[in-house]
């Protein structure tokens, strides 16, 4: 299953994000959440490292204090 998830994640990814714009959601909050929701997939599976989704909230913080 695992192998199966990790050799397909981008067609998945893909197919979720055209789910989410056929439901009626908005481009922004549909990308952002197909990002974040198969982020936390591959985080729990081992494709992605947690360090990615620490530095996240710092990132976001910085891009709105930049003056």
């Amino acid at each position: 299953m695992i192998e199966m998830l990790s050799n397909n994640f981008v067609p998945l990814m893909f197919g979720g994000l055209i789910v989410f714009l056929l439901a009626g959601f908005p481009v922004a909050f549909s990308l952002a959440a197909t990002g974040l929701f198969f982020g936390l997939i591959g985080m729990e599976i081992g494709l992605f490292p947690s360090n990615l989704f620490q530095a996240l909230p710092l990132r976001v913080f910085g891009i709105m204090q930049n003056d």
